[in-house]
């Protein structure tokens, strides 16, 4: 018999609903959903630790940038990254390798 899922919200869904408090409704309910907050907490901390993202602070007003050149060279980073990945996989995949 299936388990029947908590409507509670998750601790990763209050985070990104404080968040994202400002933002349009629909943005809103699309990161406050179970994966999109997970989505959010992994995949925001990841940008600005490449430097994709920029967070600055003008008094007690956060101020975040696009860094699009840097996000093209971290772009082509994960795509060299997931190529190589592939070939290994086939790699392994070709020699009956489990």
């Amino acid at each position: 018999m299936a388990r029947k899922r908590s409507s509670k919200e998750t601790y990763a869904q209050k985070v990104v609903g404080i968040a994202t408090i400002g933002l349009p409704t629909p943005v809103q309910t699309v990161a406050k959903s179970r994966w999109g907050s997970r989505l959010l907490l992994i995949l925001v901390p990841l940008l600005v630790a490449t430097g994709v993202i920029t967070v600055s602070w003008t008094g007690s007003v956060p101020s975040i940038s696009v860094n699009k050149n840097r996000a093209a060279v971290v772009g082509e980073q994960v795509k060299q990254e997931a190529i190589k990945a592939a070939e290994r996989v086939r790699q392994y995949g070709d020699s009956n390798y489990r």
